[in-house]
C-alpha cells in the first residue's frame, strides 16, 4: 500500500492541484517502505534456501525473470497508449535492455531474483561474512558514496542488505513483532520521525551514513504497525493484502495511469491535493486485485508457464478422487514409487 501510494502521489505532483503534504510524507518513509518490503521478501526466502539450485531456479529466480520480461513489455506497452500526464521516460528500444536498465520495468521482481541467487551463492559463508558482502555492496550506494548511472540500479543495490537482513536475521525480526506494543510503535515512531527530521532539515538528504540508523529504526516501526493491526483490526483483512501484493504491485501502475489521466478541474486545497491520491490508492489496489481474479487462470500472466512447487509456478494439474479429496500429479507419482508424499 505504501508503494500504491508512492506513485500516487509522484504522478499528482504534475496536477494543478496538487500540493507538497504527501510528497513529503512519501519522500519520509523511503526508510521505511523499500527496506520493510525486501526485507519481508528475504524472511519467507530463507524457508526454502537449502533447496537445491533446480529447485531454486525453477521456483524462484526463474518465475520472476519470466515475469519480470513479461510485464516490461505490458508496461512500455501502457506508457504509450494510457494519455500519461508525463511524457514516458522509457521507449520500446529500452525494452530491449531491461536486464541493463531495470528502471523500465517492475524492477522490484528483477531485484528479488538476483538477491535470491545472491544468498543463495553465499549460504556456506558465515552469516558475519554474507553480511559483510551485503554491506560493501548496499552501503555505499544507500550513502550516496558511490552513485550509478540509473536510480533503479542505485535503489537495486541499495536493498540488497535489507533482503539480507530479513533471510538471515528472520528470527530477529519475528522477535519484534511477537512483542509489539504500542509503546513500543510510539517509541521506535519517535525515534524514526526525530532521525528523519534530522537528515532532511540538516543534511537535506538522506545520502549520509545517518540513513542506517533511521532505516533500522523504521523497518522496526513498520514490522510493530502491521502486527498490531494484523492483532487488534483484524476485520480490515490487511492479511488478504499481504498474501496478494504481487498482482497489486504488477497492475498498480497502468491503473493509476488511467486514473490520473482523467482530466477534471479540482480546487487547489489540501483536502484535495490529500484525498484524490489517497482514493486513487484504495481504487488502484481494489481494481489490481478485480483483474487479477478475473485473469489468474490464463497461464503465464502472474505465475512462470510451467508447473512448480512455489507460488509463482502453475499447480500441477489436480484429479479427483472417489472419496472426495484431491491429488496432485506429484502425489499420484510418489504412490505409484512406494514413496510417502510431501
Amino acid at each position: 500500500m505504501l508503494v500504491v501510494l508512492y506513485h500516487a502521489a509522484g504522478l499528482a505532483a504534475a496536477k494543478s492541484w496538487s500540493g507538497d503534504q504527501l510528497n513529503t510524507l512519501t519522500d519520509a518513509l523511503l526508510t521505511v517502505r523499500m527496506p520493510l518490503f525486501f526485507a519481508m521478501s528475504g524472511f519467507f526466502f530463507l524457508r526454502r534456501v537449502d533447496r537445491p539450485w533446480s529447485w531454486q531456479l525453477r521456483n524462484r529466480a526463474g518465475p520472476f525473470l519470466w515475469l519480470y520480461v513479461l510485464r516490461t513489455v505490458l508496461w512500455v506497452l501502457a506508457f504509450h497508449v494510457i494519455p500519461w500526464q508525463r511524457e514516458s521516460e522509457y521507449g520500446f528500444g529500452d525494452a530491449a535492455r531491461l536486464f541493463f536498465e531495470p528502471g523500465v520495468g517492475p524492477w522490484y521482481i528483477y531485484a528479488l531474483a538476483i538477491y535470491f541467487v545472491a544468498v543463495k551463492l553465499m549460504r556456506p559463508l558465515p552469516v558475519w561474512a554474507q553480511f559483510l558482502i551485503g554491506a560493501a555492496v548496499s552501503l555505499p550506494v544507500a550513502c550516496g558514496f558511490i552513485e550509478p548511472n540509473s536510480w533503479a540500479w542505485t535503489t537495486l543495490l541499495s536493498h540488497f542488505i535489507a533482503f539480507q537482513i530479513g533471510a538471515l536475521g528472520s528470527a530477529v525480526l519475528a522477535g519484534i513483532a511477537d512483542r509489539a506494543t504500542l509503546m513500543r510503535l510510539l517509541g521506535f515512531g519517535l525515534l524514526w520521525g526525530f532521525g528523519s527530521g534530522v537528515l532532511f532539515f540538516l543534511f537535506d538528504s538522506l545520502d549520509n551514513l545517518g540513513r542506517i540508523p533511521v532505516t533500522l529504526l523504521g523497518m522496526a516501526m513498520g514490522i510493530t504497525a502491521a502486527s498490531l493491526m494484523a492483532r487488534h483490526i483484524p476485520w480490515l483483512h490487511f492479511d488478504r493484502l499481504g498474501r496478494h501484493t504481487l498482482p497489486i504491485y504488477l497492475l498498480h501502475v497502468p491503473l493509476l495511469g488511467v486514473l490520473y489521466s482523467i482530466d477534471v478541474d479540482l480546487p487547489a486545497n489540501p483536502a484535495v491535493s490529500i484525498g484524490v491520491p489517497l482514493l486513487f490508492t484504495a481504487l488502484a489496489v481494489v481494481g489490481s486485485l478485480a483483474i487479477w481474479r478475473v485473469r489468474r487462470p490464463i497461464p503465464g500472466l502472474f505465475t512462470a508457464p510451467w508447473t512448480g512447487d512455489g507460488a509463482n509456478t502453475r499447480s500441477p494439474r489436480i484429479s479427483e478422487t472417489p472419496s472426495g479429496r484431491h491429488r496432485s500429479d506429484a502425489q499420484k507419482s510418489s504412490e505409484k514409487a512406494g514413496r510417502p508424499a510431501r
